[in-house]
């Protein structure tokens, strides 16, 4: 079983709605995430995960801010390195 080198090449546009969805639901966890830090018992980097994922798909360079946070910055970079989500590196043969 290979795996085709040109598979980002061929994934599929988001349309207009996908992206806003995305913007939106992206911009509220950023909210809400900011609000948990004032806030006792909220958790921040959890509702900042999420923005990280839905501003991938639309506004990677969104991204940026979010993880150079000194505190929660490198708990996302942890989290997303996590092999179900791409990081990590595979043995040959598996």
């Amino acid at each position: 079983m290979s795996v085709d080198p040109d598979r980002r090449a061929r994934r599929r546009r988001l349309t207009r709605a996908e992206r806003w969805a995305f913007d939106g639901v992206g911009g509220a966890l950023v909210a809400v995430g900011a609000v948990g830090i004032v806030t006792p018992g909220l958790p921040t980097t959890v509702f900042w995960i999420g923005a990280v994922v839905c501003f991938l798909k639309t506004r990677p360079h969104a991204v940026r801010p979010l993880l150079r946070t000194p505190v929660v910055g490198p708990a996302i970079k942890g989290f997303l390195r996590w092999r179900p989500f791409g990081g990590g590196r595979r043995k040959a043969g598996r």
